[in-house]
């Protein structure tokens, strides 16, 4: 990292420890207010897109694929799920920088990004958000090959609430069902994998959470990836970052720990630190990217 860029990691870590463990909307303006400067500097070039592809027939059935402009053979496909605490949310909040500046960051390294939205609550309850990953996922299994990629190497990457969506898609049989998730993998930051918790979280969900799983606590360990891990998953990573509260924290540990009771080996775990609640995401493509590399790498393994 040239010093340049190092100050300016040094800058941002900086301003992400004020702030401290800690999120709310004010919380994702200023970290938007970070990164939007990092993002319109970062590089971009090399890469076309096609936007707002209709994958179902919901109006938030959309999508925007980037892809490198020297087409590829068969390349793997990285799909981006954004959060929202399941009732809000886009893809694109700052079109061209973020969340678009992780499917860039996808195709400038030779691989096909996707930039997808998806049914929010309350109008659409679970299992919608899972539900429409798996909606895309099956319009780019017939279609991405045009693109250059490889509907066999599909990976989808959550974050916050499009964690939640993404780890419901991979190990919840009800909602992926016989055929399975029919992905090469799945990347979670900081997702929630669990309404309510018996040991971590035992208090009553929040207004958000209820709007998506609703009021019948009988129903929550059904709905809940955490109960559903077994052998045979598709691999997956985990990402959390240093400065998620508790409530957006303890489900990284707790699926970790399924993972490897599952797996009998440790998962493949990203502490980010110097980070918040969506930072990470923000800093990928950009001269502070330190998470970038790492999903290359998991892409690269499977």
């Amino acid at each position: 990292m040239s010093p340049q860029n190092t100050a300016a990691a040094n800058d941002v870590a900086a301003e992400i420890r004020r702030i401290g463990r800690v999120f709310n909307p004010e919380v994702l303006k200023a970290t938007y207010d970070l990164y939007a400067p990092l993002q319109k500097r970062a590089p971009k070039d090399g890469v076309g897109r096609e936007n707002d592809i209709a994958y179902g027939s919901d109006a938030h059935h959309r999508l925007d694929v980037f892809f490198p402009e020297k087409k590829p053979v068969k390349a793997p496909v990285v799909v981006y799920i954004h959060g929202g605490g399941y009732v809000a949310g886009e893809r694109s909040p700052l079109p061209g920088l973020i969340y678009d500046n992780v499917p860039i960051f996808f195709a400038r390294n030779g691989l096909i990004g996707v930039n997808m939205t998806y049914r929010l609550a309350p109008q659409h309850k679970w299992p919608a958000g899972a539900a429409d990953i798996g909606a895309a996922v099956a319009w780019l299994h017939e279609n991405v090959a045009r693109f250059g990629g490889d509907p066999n190497r599909i990976f989808i990457m959550g974050q916050s609430a499009g964690a939640t969506h993404a780890a419901t898609w991979t190990f919840v049989p009800e909602v992926h069902g016989s055929a399975g998730p029919r992905i090469a993998g799945a990347m979670l930051l900081s997702g929630v994998y669990a309404p309510q918790h018996p040991e971590f979280s035992p208090e009553p969900p929040a207004a958000n959470s209820i709007a998506y799983y609703g009021n019948d606590a009988s129903r929550y360990a059904a709905m809940s990836p955490l109960t559903h891990v077994k052998p045979g998953h598709p691999p997956v990573m985990l990402c959390v970052a240093e400065f998620d509260p508790y409530p957006l924290a303890w489900p990284t540990s707790a699926l970790g720990a399924a993972l490897a009771k599952a797996d009998k080996k440790a998962p493949w775990l990203i502490y980010n630190r110097n980070h918040n609640h969506v930072s990470p995401a923000m800093q990928i493509n950009s001269e502070v990217d330190t998470l970038g590399p790492e999903l290359l790498a998991f892409v690269q393994s499977v």
